[in-house]
């Protein structure tokens, strides 16, 4: 009965010593597994902003001197005002009249300054973009003038 208990202490703390060893080694193994991933995270974030403020260098939300020309005008509410103008040419049943290709309709656009847009149109002939110059008149109706137009080709 001695030798039974004597074995089984000595397996208890075998077992003890074992347990103690791997929880050792699994917390110092996902301990270095979370730092590689959160500096993985950091990196990837960091990057992101990177690119997003790169990105946003030609845009009249971020280009402060630009929105200066509106002179205490909310620049949001009067891209909303501009882009919903520019989109109401789409309702014209041969398409949008300010893109020299029939059947195009401007889907996705964005404000490069206060005096330049550029846009992004398909129809069934294909799709392209175009740049686009916006004139605010005094009693706040938009007048557009085509810049540049670039249709990509079909494959």
């Amino acid at each position: 009965m001695k030798k039974l208990l004597l074995y089984g202490f000595i397996f208890s703390v075998l077992m003890n010593i074992f347990q103690l060893m791997y929880s050792t080694k699994k917390f110092d193994h996902d301990t270095e597994t979370n730092e590689a991933y959160r500096k993985k995270m950091k990196d990837t974030i960091a990057k992101l902003i990177t690119e997003k403020t790169e990105g946003d260098y030609f845009w009249l939300g971020y280009d402060e001197n630009a929105q200066d020309y509106f002179e205490g005008q909310d620049v949001n509410q009067l891209m909303i005002k501009v882009k919903e103008q520019l989109l109401e040419y789409n309702n014209n049943p041969k398409g949008n009249s300010l893109i020299s290709y029939e059947g195009m309709v401007v889907n996705k656009v964005r404000f490069l300054n206060h005096r330049w847009i550029i846009a992004d149109f398909t129809g069934e002939a294909g799709w392209g973009e175009v740049i686009l110059k916006y004139f605010i008149e005094k009693d706040g109706k938009v007048t557009f003038e085509p810049a540049e137009i670039l249709m990509y080709p079909q494959n």
